[in-house]
């Protein structure tokens, strides 16, 4: 049976992080990173106008809701990243971190802004050099060299209409209207893969091993020991010495906790699997930003992206990597308050000089314009539930979305604000007919019904494993999972409560928080004269 000293399962935002950072940390130790997918050597995952290719292909896991109650029981799709970088090799490249207050209010320590804030620093090289933002860590964090007008245009208008003029809406003082901040670097996508991997794989204590799906972590007495895997259609087994880190993100840590006898004990029984540690949380508690998509048909003379797919396009991204496919389509944002007596921004506004109806939309139509209504504070949760033992079964995914009636509620007055945007210049004059939801949908009753039957999500699931103080949560304050010595989570099902952010930031920020936490331990056993 191979050894490693530390495994981590999932090499996606936080995972990449996780193991580049041990192995750099403690080059006499050996580290193991696990992917269930391959390579992202591919024009989906490098040209960053090409990301939307990859929902429902090879390097998505092709997950989908429940039918969801309250959204005219539809399925919902939950595009997440299968490949080298996970997510943050998939996802639109927008780099906003979050809110003072979202860190302040889970009220943990070591997790309040001024402790996580440096730790961002470290991970960026901002284009925003500065006290709030890094120069020197491995993400890049560039604007859009060429955005098209009419993204510029929105930009202008919403600080017409009363949106602040905030030129670093990545955080912590969120609210304004700027173009995106974005992982693109010299017009290529800056995954998590290509800042932390390309570079620790360099070391020999680093073994990285792709399309290897984990069934389950082995435990015993009381303490994570190994992993079980498949890799090219045989059974593996890996001892860990030191420690495991699960990584595999807001719906695959769960389903593996559970798949390993961690979760809800009738749960597990249900399905055929033995409960080892009650840990009712588990998979509960699942929260992602809902996101309703607002279009416009373009004036005459305005193209937006529409005619990204000509192959000059490709031609010029890959000769000079520049051009239509080096943008990362949300070319700008808007952060908004949807009443004056919110502390905080409770929206993000996210314009594509695209027509899009729904995430990963493909649809093919003529020059217009996309404005996504995405909520940062929803108030309902789901649920992260496995079906069987077999790990290749999808796990029930139920968002809940709209089980609270704030959130709609929220929404209605987020559209109608998009349209006041909408309405003025200089974005007036360059947008024709509205689209989706149509004009004619104008009562408050008409809004709801249109947001209830096409609300989507962002893609940004959290919290299905959080950590907490109290004894009842999955984690403690340091990402060990509770009941299970030698074991932690690295991941967005890691956070408490889901922050204003894209967040690939936070995922990110997670890993290399937890890749502190062992070295810490480990120096603190060394300090105590107890062999780490």
């Amino acid at each position: 049976m191979a050894r490693y000293e530390y495994i981590v399962i999932g090499a996606g935002s936080a995972g990449c992080a996780v193991a580049a950072r041990l192995a750099a940390a403690e080059p006499a130790r050996s580290v193991l990173l696990i992917e269930a997918g391959g390579s992202d050597m591919r024009l989906s995952t490098q040209a960053p106008l090409a990301y939307a290719a990859q929902f429902g292909g090879a390097t998505d896991w092709g997950f989908h809701s429940e039918p969801e109650p309250n959204c005219a029981d539809r399925v919902i799709a939950q595009p997440r990243g299968k490949v080298l970088g996970g997510t943050s090799a998939m996802n639109a490249m927008v780099w906003v971190r979050g809110a003072r207050s979202d860190y302040d209010g889970w009220q943990l320590p070591d997790w309040a802004w001024d402790d996580v804030a440096p730790v961002f620093r470290r991970i960026e090289s901002h284009y925003l050099r500065g006290e709030n933002h890094g120069d020197c860590g491995p993400m890049r964090i560039t604007q859009s060299a060429e955005p098209d007008e009419t993204s510029v245009r929105f930009v202008a208008a919403a600080r017409a209409a009363g949106v602040p003029a905030n030129d670093d809406v990545g955080g912590p003082d969120l609210e304004g209207a700027a173009l995106s901040p974005v992982t693109v670097w010299k017009g290529r996508r800056f995954s998590a893969a290509r800042a932390y991997l390309t570079p620790a794989r360099r070391r020999k204590n680093l073994t990285v091993i792709t399309r290897a799906l984990v069934h389950r972590v082995l435990i015993s007495e009381s303490r994570a020991v190994g992993v079980e895997y498949e890799h090219r259609g045989r059974p593996q087994v890996v001892h860990a010495d030191g420690e495991i880190i699960i990584s595999a993100g807001a719906f695959g840590t769960p389903q593996l906790l559970q798949l390993s006898g961690i979760g809800p004990a009738d749960r597990l029984r249900a399905v055929g699997i033995t409960p080892l540690v009650d840990s009712p949380r588990v998979g509960h508690g699942l929260a992602d930003h809902p996101s309703t998509f607002m279009s416009w048909d373009l004036q005459p003379g305005f193209t937006g992206l529409a005619d990204a797919t000509h192959p000059k396009w490709l031609i010029q991204w890959l000769i000079r990597r520049t051009g239509k496919l080096a943008s990362n389509l949300i070319e700008a944002i808007a952060h908004i308050r949807t009443t004056p007596d919110l502390t905080d921004p409770d929206f993000q506004l996210i314009f594509a000089p695209v027509y899009a109806s729904g995430l990963g939309d493909s649809a093919q139509r003529g020059p217009a314009f996309t404005i996504a209504q995405s909520l940062w504070t929803p108030a309902s949760r789901g649920s992260v539930l496995v079906r069987s033992p077999d790990p290749r079964s999808a796990p029930a995914i139920q968002l809940n979305t709209f089980d609270r009636r704030a959130d709609i509620d929220a929404f209605i007055r987020a559209v109608r604000r998009t349209r006041e945007i909408v309405a003025t210049e200089p974005l007036a004059s360059v947008a024709a007919a509205e689209i989706n939801p149509g004009p004619h949908v104008v009562t408050d009753r008409d809004l709801e019904q249109w947001i209830r039957g096409n609300v989507s999500v962002t893609g940004h699931p959290a919290c299905t494993a959080a950590m907490g103080s109290d004894t009842g949560s999955v984690l403690d304050e340091h990402l060990r999972v509770r009941g299970v010595a030698g074991l932690r989570v690295a991941d967005a099902s890691a956070l408490p409560d889901i922050p204003r952010a894209n967040t690939n930031a936070p995922a990110i920020m997670i890993g290399e928080r937890c890749a502190e936490f062992i070295c810490r331990d480990r120096a603190d056993l060394r300090s105590r004269g107890v062999p780490p």
